[in-house]
């Protein structure tokens, strides 16, 4: 087992790529990264971000000052998600719902004030 140390005071996120073209940013202070069995655990002890990778899917890290977190990597059921107070609502493809519509079966993203929520409709 070994250890390195990196200071990057002047970023704000690390970004993993991965082969599938997936971008991961995390917030850069507090971060820990673990090499082990073949995966990358990236966690930030005071955001409570956490990523787990396979080493053979890893395409690069760089350090940057912008969030370059791209696609949605997991939905799971919580009875908190709804549309009340909605403030906008998005499918997958960035397209905003009109408000009142009735939205078909898929998943959506919901904005309420600076909580972005994942919602499917069933």
């Amino acid at each position: 087992m070994f250890m390195v140390v990196i200071c990057a005071e002047d970023y704000t996120y690390l970004t993993i790529v991965q082969q599938d073209g997936t971008k991961t940013s995390l917030t850069a202070v507090g971060l820990s990264m673990k090499f082990a069995d073949g995966n990358l655990t990236v966690n930030n002890a005071y955001t409570d971000e956490s990523k787990t990778i396979a080493l053979s899917s890893l395409v690069s890290m760089n350090f940057s000052n912008s969030d370059e977190t791209t696609g949605i990597s997991d939905i799971r059921a919580d009875g908190n998600v709804g549309l009340d107070g909605a403030e906008a609502i998005y499918t997958l493809q960035g397209q905003r719902i009109p408000e009142g519509k009735q939205m078909p079966k898929g998943v959506y993203i919901i904005k309420k004030g600076n909580v972005i929520q994942k919602l499917q409709v069933r």
